[in-house]
């Protein structure tokens, strides 16, 4: 079978669920969702009294789940609009790689600064070279820290937020069969299968996961075939929304209680059918938030540095000496971060994409930037 038969376009409605897909809560939410990690992560990583609120309040793991949903919304709708499975490859390069090596390249050379070791020494050494290499396969597991970096901070990482990124990389790669699958066999059958299976993993490896040690079970729970219940979830609710199915408020609020008074086992069992009604309800059926989009899609650069801005603020002594001040300068670094990084790095990229693919260049709509 051909590329071109996998990936070739559905007919596209002219209005009513098509209105729908395109006017939505996604880009806002997806700002939001960044912003919980960060402000997680500075409670988290700084260790502040005044800011335990963040850590014990904000749950970073929501966020990120959220996030997987978003995910397997767009990136599914992206994929059905594409032409061919070399365009929808194209898109996802272009939107993740050129700002994820820049995070992992600038980190490993500005992060000298506050090295220890002399930059003869820091440059010299296996332990950078092993950071820049393991972190631009998307190994980030196997080299967290640079030499000399962040050792007297309660948790010495460059950039703990990098794991997710190959779990993203991974929905990507699994997307066309997903798509060809649904095709095949309707979207009810393949994605049910599908979230059964994840959610098998998921439950199974918790199941023999032990409070003690290393956890290793837990921690590959937490991988790509775990989390893709959450992912199929988001692409029901577009394969939903695009046959014109509704989506109700009630869902999203028995998901906010299941989520929050459930434990154990179950939450883990509950949590993808939650925060999947949750973030559809809040996209698809809330009211309008500001359309942040239209500015630019600034939450990946959130996510993407705010943990080494964070960490150097520690190192710094920012923290001990004002949290508030220090909170004040993150937010301000991470914005201006993230800012640069989209008009100077991942819009040029996707601007690229729309000469080759898709013609004049324009702004990238939700459907192509998750």
């Amino acid at each position: 079978m051909s590329t071109g038969t996998l990936l070739r376009p559905l007919a596209r409605e002219s209005s009513g669920p098509a209105a729908r897909l395109r006017d939505n809560n996604f880009d806002a939410l997806r700002v939001v969702f960044a912003s919980m990690v960060v402000a997680f992560h500075m409670g988290l990583l700084s260790l502040a009294p005044g800011l335990a609120w963040m850590r014990e309040y904000i749950s970073a793991t929501f966020a990120v789940q959220a996030f997987f949903v978003v995910s397997g919304f767009l990136v599914v709708m992206s994929c059905e609009n594409s032409s061919s499975l070399r365009s929808y490859a194209l898109k996802r390069f272009r939107r993740i790689v050129p700002a994820y090596v820049t995070v992992v390249v600038a980190a490993a050379v500005l992060l000298s600064l506050q090295s220890t070791l002399p930059l003869r020494e820091y440059f010299g050494s296996p332990p950078w070279w092993r950071y820049l290499g393991y972190n631009l396969i998307l190994s980030n597991f196997q080299a967290p820290t640079l030499p000399g970096v962040f050792q007297s901070n309660p948790e010495p990482a460059v950039n703990g937020s990098l794991w997710t990124i190959k779990v993203e990389v991974g929905f990507y790669i699994v997307v066309p069969l997903i798509v060809w699958c649904v095709r095949r066999f309707g979207y009810r059958t393949a994605l049910i299968a599908l979230f059964c299976l994840s959610l098998a993993w998921r439950l199974g490896l918790e199941g023999l996961s032990s409070p003690d040690g290393l956890n290793l079970y837990a921690r590959l729970a937490k991988q790509l075939p775990g989390q893709l219940c959450f992912f199929v979830g988001g692409a029901w609710a577009f394969y939903r929304a695009r046959e014109g199915g509704r989506t109700y408020f009630l869902p999203a609020v028995a998901g906010v209680l299941a989520y929050n008074l459930l434990s154990g086992m179950a939450a883990i069992a509950i949590a993808p059918l939650a925060v999947t009604a949750i973030v559809t309800w809040a996209a698809l059926a809330a009211p309008r938030l500001p359309a942040l989009g239209r500015h630019g899609d600034f939450s990946y650069g959130i996510y993407l540095y705010h943990f080494p801005i964070v960490q150097t603020c520690i190192a710094a002594g920012l923290f001990a000496w004002s949290a508030g001040l220090a909170v004040g300068l993150i937010a301000v670094l991470v914005l201006a971060c993230s800012v640069v990084s989209w008009f100077v790095i991942e819009s040029p990229a996707l601007a690229g994409r729309s000469r080759h693919v898709a013609g004049p260049p324009t702004r990238p709509q939700s459907s192509c930037t998750s």
